[in-house]
């Protein structure tokens, strides 16, 4: 220790600046000018990074942004360059050189199909198929820049398919053509086994026009001379997707014979929206159909969402709705919510079939936001079925018609509003 002290003490004292090298002293060369340490994010974060930008360097700003998912045949769509000119309108038209969109799940169905279509006159490399509505928009989304841009587009969509159904692929199409954004408006038709169910009860629903499955000819033809009308003249239905939605523009009617329950339910909706004045109660069942009765004479135009805390109930309210539907006498359909506390059980039973949506009796915005959007798919997937003033047929069923608006080929081919 004592010799190992010494040298240390005839070592030559160094300046911070400087460094001996054979016992002169030399200035110490500055430093490389590396800039700031990159910073370290906290721990437990992810964070993202390309060859372009080196990870966790500068500001936040320079982390590069999350890479877009695959991108959806809608965002295809809004991608597309709007600047583009308006194709010239065809008005000979010829199904030789019309394209067919034709979504089915069932191969046997589509070859049926398809083989009908040859007959009247389309061509089998202007037909283009799909197993869902997600293959069906992806081939809008391709054909708003290719194909025959001057004449019809055409999309024929079954009810029921996995993934994405007709009806939710009709009214995505029609949001497209609401906000503008298709270059080729297409003429949408519906073909399946539960074309009465969608002619009655949907009042068509966003479709142009209504075939039974399976198809012939003379359904075709009937359909095609409706789309030279639509394609030529403008004589076209107004879709259910062009309804309104607004929680401000609802009509709702609380049921429940707990008038703790009837207030839970009534300001959950109020606070999502929904005017107090638009709110009514009904304790018992009489209350409640007489409020459903007295319903039928608002606005067709409001939504209307019975809100029911007695299950029992529902069956005296599909039994009041299915007679005025077969009488032609339903105005305002109204969308049935179970608010029991037995919601849960009830939605795997048979009595399911009297309800629209089920929620719990403890409600939460989140619940109320998820059955307020659910009841705008149902609202706009449904025909209008309003008693117009110069409409004596009623609620535009089968049986009645008018010039303004295209029609339905029923299972016998008979043509209705």
């Amino acid at each position: 220790e004592v010799r190992r002290t010494t040298i240390l003490a005839q070592a030559p004292q160094q300046s911070s600046g400087a460094h001996a090298v054979d016992g002169r002293l030399r200035a110490r060369a500055p430093p490389l000018n590396v800039g700031p340490l990159p910073r370290r994010p906290p721990q437990g974060t992810f964070t993202m990074h390309s060859a372009d930008s080196a990870p966790f360097a500068g500001q936040k700003s320079d982390v590069p942004p999350v890479r877009a998912r695959t991108p959806s045949p809608i965002r295809k769509v809004h991608e597309q360059n709007a600047a583009v000119p308006l194709p010239a309108r065809d008005l000979d038209v010829q199904p030789a050189n019309i394209d067919i969109i034709y979504a089915e799940d069932e191969e046997v169905f589509r070859e049926t199909a398809i083989h009908e279509l040859l007959k009247v006159g389309f061509l089998r490399q202007n037909i283009h198929e799909a197993d869902n509505g997600i293959g069906a928009l992806e081939h809008l989304a391709r054909l708003q820049m290719e194909g025959h841009c001057t004449m019809p587009l055409v999309v024929l969509l079954d009810v029921r398919m996995p993934g994405m159904d007709g009806r939710e692929c009709a009214l995505q199409i029609q949001e497209l053509v609401k906000k503008r954004m298709l270059r080729r408006e297409p003429f949408v038709i519906c073909i399946s086994s539960i074309h009465r169910q969608v002619t009655v009860d949907e009042g068509k629903g966003n479709f142009q026009v209504v075939l039974p499955k399976p198809i012939n000819t003379n359904f075709l033809e009937e359909a095609l001379e409706l789309l030279r009308k639509w394609w030529t003249l403008g004589h076209g239905r107004q879709l259910a997707a062009w309804k309104t939605f607004d929680p401000s523009q609802l009509d709702i009617i609380a049921a429940d014979t707990e008038p703790v329950c009837r207030l839970a339910a009534s300001t959950a909706f109020s606070q999502a929206g929904v005017l107090p004045n638009a709110v009514a109660e009904a304790e018992d069942q009489d209350e409640l159909m007489d409020a459903l009765l007295e319903s039928q004479d608002g606005d067709t135009k409001r939504p209307l969402i019975i809100l029911l805390g007695t299950a029992a109930w529902a069956k005296t309210i599909r039994g009041f709705v299915d007679e005025r539907k077969a009488a032609g006498q339903i105005r305002r359909e109204p969308f049935v919510v179970c608010t029991s506390v037995d919601s849960d059980r009830l939605g795997g039973t048979q009595a399911s079939e009297h309800f629209d949506a089920f929620l719990p009796k403890k409600l939460s915005q989140a619940d109320v936001k998820w059955c307020l959007e659910f009841c705008r798919l149902w609202w706009q997937t449904r025909g209008d079925g309003n008693v117009d003033d110069d409409d004596e047929g009623g609620d535009g069923g089968a049986d009645s018609a008018s010039e303004a608006d295209s029609v339905s080929v029923g299972s016998m081919g008979s043509l209705g509003n």
